[in-house]
């Protein structure tokens, strides 16, 4: 039985969130456990006693606010989804709240149909997030040294494939080699997806240590190992991994490692006429610079932070339930918006126009994006995702540029593109693709 927390200081705002849990329970035959709490204090002591699956937290509220209670609990919990709730014009205070470990928002007042819809998606994320099992015998190839848990992700179809994804991104840490763990997430995706196509069921477990994540795939023996070898050369630089008869396992470090020294040949004259010069070799060490960018005015970098935390939720939607014409149209509003800020940039008018190119293309047959959504849903959440952690590097964090993940969103776009207008005569094996066959 799922455990709810709701924590506003109205008792009328608690008594309506719990008749909508009531009602989603009734009309689904479902029983779960509701508490409140009137501050974040309150909130807090709750969540050092038991456990919660899912916490609706106010913003405004006495003795403590809901971002330093989202703060705490997301410490204490961070399995539990948090969910802001807060008024129209708050937008400063909900993106304190995602950062601080909200996983979605909800704007006063709450319209009970979206409010249903939204549980229904948090409540199959939880049901699709594999539980921890203890074992002393690793799975990849690497190192036995793990943690004493394993997550293991058996996947039969398309939608399996969607929630994959949704609980790699939940479980997995934007600090942590965040390009090239998205790289890798995308390759096993694909390659999931050729072996399903094979009728085999592809395994995937996710081990990790103090230092790295352990991805490795089972039931590969199905697929050309050739191919796969070179697919993985090609599509992920630098990977570390080791494929035997039917198992592929990936190494991914926790922290960036320092780039390798750039080797500098100069060539230095003895002062022997008779001997040759000789070849010195000189390492001089690289190191990548990174910087924060300020060129986005503070209200447009809140309402673009703001979409696509929209959007994320959207293709989390997208992934697990049937789209409708509403849903639609609240993801094509979305984009609008995101691109518009995006193009009102030179430095990011690249990107804007990739996503204004894809709406245009959505609006044109929303009927084909609404059948192919199980299909995309992946690849939404793959690209959004790239551009919250762009986001977060250009102006937060650091980054090497404006424009260092401009290739891999607009690859992405480009997919999604693919699949509602797909080209006539495509040739599958051309070498960029997966081509088992």
């Amino acid at each position: 039985m799922k455990k709810i927390l709701i924590v506003d200081d109205q008792s009328l705002n608690q008594t309506i969130l719990e008749a909508y849990i009531n009602q989603y329970c009734e009309q689904h035959d479902k029983t779960m456990h509701i508490k409140t709490a009137n501050n974040g204090v309150e909130a807090l002591v709750l969540c050092q006693d038991e456990k919660f699956d899912l916490i609706f937290m106010d913003i405004l509220m006495p003795h403590m606010n809901g971002i330093e209670a989202t703060k705490h609990i997301s410490q204490i919990q961070p399995d539990a989804i948090i969910v802001i709730v807060s008024t129209q014009g708050d937008e400063e205070n909900q993106i304190q709240a995602l950062r601080n470990g909200a996983k979605d928002y909800f704007i006063k007042p709450i319209q009970p149909d979206v409010f249903k819809r939204r549980l229904d998606l948090y409540l199959n994320i939880m049901s699709n997030s594999h539980g921890s099992v203890s074992t002393k015998q690793s799975i990849n190839p690497f190192t036995n040294a793990i943690f004493c848990y394993k997550t293991t992700y058996l996947l039969e179809n398309e939608e399996d494939l969607a929630q994959l994804w949704e609980s790699m991104l939940v479980t997995i840490k934007d600090s942590v080699r965040t390009n090239f763990l998205s790289d890798l997430i995308r390759f096993i995706y694909q390659l999931s997806s050729a072996m399903l196509s094979k009728k085999v069921q592809p395994q995937i477990i996710m081990e990790e240590n103090d230092a790295f994540y352990f991805f490795s795939i089972l039931n590969t023996k199905i697929l050309p190992a050739q191919k796969i070898t070179q697919l993985i050369e090609k599509s992920l630089e630098n990977a570390v991994y080791k494929f035997e008869s039917n198992l592929l396992s990936f190494q991914v470090a926790k922290e960036l490692r320092t780039p390798k020294p750039e080797v500098i040949r100069e060539v230095k004259s003895e002062t022997t006429v008779t001997q040759k010069p000789k070849e010195q070799v000189v390492y001089k060490k690289e190191i990548e610079i990174l910087q924060k960018f300020n060129f986005m005015e503070s209200e447009d970098l809140t309402s673009l932070e703001l979409k696509l935390n929209e959007l994320a939720t959207q293709f989390m939607w997208m992934g697990s339930n049937e789209l409708n014409v509403d849903d639609v149209d609240q993801i094509v509003n979305a984009f609008e918006r995101t691109s518009s800020i995006l193009m009102l940039y030179s430095q990011t008018q690249t990107l804007g126009m990739a996503i204004r190119d894809l709406t245009t293309i959505i609006q044109q047959d929303e009927k084909v994006f609404i059948e192919m959504a199980p299909q995309m849903s992946a690849l939404c959440k793959s690209f959004n995702n790239d551009l919250i952690i762009w986001l977060k590097s250009v102006f937060y964090d650091g980054a090497p540029s404006v424009n260092y993940m401009d290739a891999s969103i607009i690859s992405n776009i480009q997919m999604v593109q693919s699949f509602l207008s797909p080209p006539e005569d495509v040739n599958l094996d051309d070498g960029d693709g997966f081509e088992f066959f």
